[in-house]
């Protein structure tokens, strides 16, 4: 039944692509991840009419988690994706939540030793393998378009200060060779493009499709968002928290120092100072009368008075 990431139905017509969500409360002693399935349907078909829907499987005993209301239509999808999931799958969950878990608590405590204003990868920071670029491919989100098959990796800012809430998107095709003396899987960068956290295209980077292509592949990448986006979101806290522990704000500076005194008190007039010479009672009078200053002009002014 399952192929990758992709599952067939004999009641449907297209495929659905299957997602996983691991619970990462650390304070949570469950074992549940969250199963997405949602239906491939060419392009320029409505949002209303693609089914979606989720199943909370129990790792440890292999049942769904309190099931929620559905449709015959999807509740008889659920139950036969169940009856006939691979027991080796749920152990393959099994040890993707661990490692999720494990995850999460590594990001409690990393710090990182690149620039406050590169971009990084998600799978850069919560694997020290790398991300795709390096061959490291399981972090990546599995996207089909047209027929081909593309990871997706996602880029963010670490720099603390930065309020950008823009995830930078990077589409790397899957190509399965044929030849007879070249045989497996080469992965090609394609295209990088920037949103914001809501899911609204800012700029493409680079591409090395064609216009038409770039737009029909961002808009199906767009009809399936809203689930990328809300994890695009989860990691942006998660990275900048990361940020904030590995680029400590910068001080403030320290307030100016006043070398200018009109500066510092403002523009009033400074006080008149009498630059004459101050004689004491007992020095000679300034006027060279050779009298003792209290006997000569200073009795006079003591009489004008």
């Amino acid at each position: 039944m399952e192929t990758g990431h992709v599952v067939r139905f004999a009641s449907q017509q297209h495929p659905f692509l299957v997602e996983t969500a691991p619970c990462l409360d650390l304070d949570c002693s469950c074992s549940i991840t969250t199963l997405t399935l949602s239906e491939l349907v060419p392009p320029g078909t409505p949002p209303r009419d693609r089914l979606t829907f989720t199943l909370r499987l129990c790792l440890k005993t292999g049942i769904e988690h309190d099931p929620p209301p559905r449709s015959l239509e999807v509740e008889s999808l659920a139950r036969e994706f169940l009856v006939r999931f691979p027991a080796e799958r749920i152990g393959e969950l099994a040890e993707e939540f661990d490692q999720a878990r494990a995850i999460e608590e590594r990001l409690r405590s990393l710090t990182l030793s690149s620039g406050r204003d590169e971009l990084v990868t998600y799978s850069d920071v919560i694997d020290e393998r790398g991300g795709v670029r390096e061959g490291v491919t399981e972090h990546s989100r599995f996207f089909v378009f047209e027929g081909r098959e593309f990871l997706v990796e996602d880029h963010y800012c670490v720099n603390p200060e930065c309020d950008c809430r823009e995830v930078h998107l990077e589409f790397w095709e899957r190509v399965h060779e044929v030849h007879p003396k070249k045989r497996g899987v080469t992965i090609r960068q394609r295209l990088m493009t920037t949103f914001t956290l809501e899911g609204k295209p800012r700029e493409t980077r680079f591409s090395r499709e064609s216009a038409s292509t770039t737009k029909r592949l961002l808009q199906a990448w767009l009809r399936r968002g809203g689930d990328h986006f809300r994890e695009c979101r989860r990691r942006y806290e998660l990275i900048k928290a990361v940020g904030a522990r590995s680029f400590p704000r910068k001080p403030k500076p320290p307030a100016a120092v006043f070398t200018d005194m009109g500066a510092k008190f403002g523009n009033r007039a400074p006080l008149a100072i009498d630059s004459k010479p101050q004689v004491r009672r007992n020095d000679p009078c300034p006027c060279g009368s050779g009298l003792k200053f209290k006997r000569c002009c200073a009795r006079r002014s003591a009489i004008a008075d």
